[in-house]
């Protein structure tokens, strides 16, 4: 909620827009993260993203109301020219493996590249989804030297039990909106 000023009443927040866009090959988890932490909901039924899928959230961060407009692109690395498109604007990003393919953890290396093509270094967080399913192949080790590569943090998610869903979401708005500083 807006803080009052003291004296005259004012309102101390300050409205901010913020373009996050959530990549990683098909199947991730992606559009269930997103699900999860927007709507808070899941399912594992499986429909693959065509396109692109804006959703949006405001929260409050540092006193500031934060619209966080969420783009949720398909992981198909063919489209590559629609979603360089789509990194336009771009001011931060969830890039996600799935912890139970482990084929998915090449996508820490092909996402940023992409996305820093178009966008120029901005703040990125790596997940590794799906942590709730016990045949995992990718570990927090694994997951450690892409984070210090990119100088980033890592989180192990899960869309279903929504795992450090919220603290990922809200951690790359706080990074954005410092910076914006």
């Amino acid at each position: 909620m807006p803080e009052k000023g003291s004296a005259s009443g004012e309102v101390n927040m300050k409205e901010v827009k913020v373009k996050i866009c959530l990549l990683g090959n098909p199947a991730v988890g992606k559009t269930s993260l997103i699900r999860k932490y927007v709507y808070d909901v899941y399912s594992d039924k499986y429909i693959g993203t065509l396109g692109t899928k804006v959703s949006k959230k405001v929260v409050e961060i540092d006193n500031r109301e934060v619209t966080m407009l969420i783009w949720d692109l398909m992981g198909e690395h063919e489209f590559k020219r629609i979603q360089m498109t789509a990194f336009k604007g771009t001011q931060g990003a969830l890039v996600v493996c799935d912890l139970t393919r482990k084929e998915t953890l090449a996508g820490f290396d092909f996402w940023p590249k992409s996305l820093y093509e178009v966008t120029g270094e901005i703040p990125i967080l790596l997940l590794g989804n799906k942590d709730d399913l016990p045949e995992k192949q990718i570990s927090e080790s694994d997951i450690k030297p892409y984070a210090e590569k990119y100088g980033t943090e890592y989180y192990m998610t899960s869309a279903k039990t929504g795992e450090h869903v919220e603290e990922a979401f809200l951690n790359l708005a706080r990074k954005i909106v410092e910076k914006m500083r």
